[in-house]
């Protein structure tokens, strides 16, 4: 799997992730990524029992992403746009990432399913090495997919520190 790849599914495990998220065994240190649900229906896909682990996350270091993808209408194409801004010194964002991807190929790599892929529950449990090229802070993050139609499948939008 390419570099890019491997920073996609990063940035796409971190930002798929749902509000229900666990943080790590060590709560008492780690509390809970915020992540929002920013999409205008929930007619075609949700994300539910998901959880992101460690928190903060460590360059160089592995992370863990686990939970249930319901699709509700089946899932013929699709295109993923991804935004991954960091905010430098609070004074401005600095955008690491602003791209649109193919959301058949995210699929393949995360459940192991072709597209088309039929309404049904799928279970996804994905770990990955945090990669050095990201800088130590705080990440804003929004994936949104869109259908064949343009219509907004999903949105999800979250903060994550890496150290």
């Amino acid at each position: 799997m390419g570099r890019l790849v491997e920073y996609i599914l990063l940035l796409l495990s971190v930002v798929l992730v749902v509000s229900t998220l666990t943080g790590s065994t060590n709560n008492y240190y780690n509390g809970p990524t915020k992540v929002t649900d920013c999409s205008v229906t929930k007619k075609f896909a949700e994300f539910t029992n998901a959880s992101l682990t460690p928190n903060p996350m460590t360059r160089g270091k592995a992370y863990y992403v686990k939970g249930t993808f319901h699709i509700k209408k089946t899932i013929q194409w699709g295109i993923l746009h991804i935004k991954l801004t960091y905010n430098f010194k609070k004074y401005t964002n600095i955008t690491f990432v602003n791209e649109k991807f193919n959301l058949c190929d995210y699929l393949d790599d995360l459940l192991n399913i072709l597209c088309p892929v039929p309404p049904g529950i799928y279970h996804f449990n994905y770990s990955n090495i945090v990669p050095k090229l990201f800088w130590p802070g705080r990440y804003y993050g929004k994936a949104t997919a869109y259908n064949e139609e343009g219509e907004e499948m999903m949105c999800q939008m979250t903060e994550v520190t890496i150290n």
